[in-house]
C-alpha cells in the first residue's frame, strides 16, 4: 500500500531492516560474535596451558618479520589465567556494545580495531614479544567512550559513561608504569578507538547512509503510526524534493 502527500514535513530518512536495536533478527545476531571471540580466546589458552605450546612465540614482535604474523595471533595469547580473565570480561561487553549500538558498521570497526592497534604496536613498542587482547579491549573502550561524547546522543552518553565507571583505571595503563605490561599496546589501542570514533563521527548508529543533504535526524513523527502498514512510500511534490522519494520499513514487532 502506498500513501502520496504534499506535505514536505514528512520526510522519510532510508531506514534498513537490521539496523535499529529492537528488531528481533538484531537482537538474535548481536551476542554471536563476542561470544565466539571470547569462546576462542578460552579454547586457546586452554591447548596452550594442557599441550605446552608455548604460542607466545608467535606474539607480536615489533618490527620483524615473524612478528607481522603476530598481529593477527597476539590478542588470543595470554601468559596466564589471570590474565585472561583480565581481558575477557570486558572485551565480550565491549563487543556487545559495539554491535548493538552500531550494529550496521560493528564489522568495519571491530576489524579495523583489531589490525591497526596490532600494526601499531609492530611499529611503536619494545623488542619483546607482546601477548593479549588488552590493546583491542583499549580500542573499543576508546571508541565507545569518544564516541558517545563526540555524537552527544544520551544512550551513547550512558554507555560512555559506563564505559568510564567500570574501565577508568585503563587511563594508567597508557603509561610505562609497569615494565612487564605492554604500556605500547594500551597506548596503540586507546589511540586507535579515537581516531575510529572521529572517522565514524558522522555515522548514525540506527540509520544507514542518508540522501544527500537530508538530515539524519530522527523523525519523531513516525511514532504517530504505530499500526501503519509495513512499508510505504511517500513522494514529495515540492521543487527542491521533486524527484526524491525516501522509502521507511517499519521494523517488524
Amino acid at each position: 500500500m502506498k500513501y502520496n502527500t504534499t506535505s514536505p514535513a514528512l520526510l522519510i530518512p532510508k531506514f534498513t531492516t537490521g539496523e535499529h536495536p529492537s528488531e528481533p533478527a538484531l537482537r538474535e545476531r548481536f551476542w554471536k560474535l563476542p561470544l565466539f571471540i571470547a569462546f576462542a580466546l578460552v579454547i586457546v589458552y586452554w591447548l596452550d596451558d594442557y599441550f605446552y605450546l608455548d604460542l607466545y612465540r608467535f606474539g607480536l614482535l615489533p618490527r620483524t618479520l615473524e612478528g607481522l604474523f603476530g598481529i593477527f595471533i597476539t590478542p588470543f595469547v595470554h601468559s596466564s589465567l589471570s590474565h585472561l580473565l583480565n581481558n575477557l570480561l570486558p572485551l565480550f561487553l565491549l563487543l556487545l556494545s559495539i554491535n548493538y549500538f552500531y550494529s550496521s558498521i560493528s564489522h568495519k570497526i571491530i576489524l579495523l580495531g583489531y589490525i591497526i592497534t596490532g600494526i601499531l604496536v609492530w611499529i611503536i613498542a619494545r623488542e619483546h614479544y607482546h601477548i593479549g587482547a588488552s590493546g583491542q579491549v583499549y580500542a573499543f573502550a576508546s571508541f565507545v567512550f569518544f564516541s558517545g561524547l563526540i555524537k552527544g546522543k544520551v544512550h551513547l552518553l550512558a554507555i560512555s559513561l559506563l564505559v568510564a565507571f567500570l574501565y577508568g583505571g585503563l587511563f594508567w595503563g597508557i603509561f610505562p608504569i609497569h615494565p612487564h605490561i605492554s604500556w605500547e599496546s594500551h597506548l596503540a589501542g586507546g589511540f586507535t578507538g579515537f581516531i575510529l570514533a572521529l572517522y565514524f563521527r558522522h555515522h548514525d548508529p540506527y540509520y544507514s547512509s542518508p540522501v544527500e543533504g537530508f538530515s539524519k535526524k530522527k523523525p519523531s513523527f513516525i511514532k504517530l503510526f504505530p499500526e501503519a502498514p509495513a512499508e510505504y512510500e511517500t513522494s514529495i511534490s515540492d521543487v527542491r524534493y521533486r524527484h526524491i522519494t525516501y522509502h521507511y520499513t517499519k521494523p517488524q514487532k
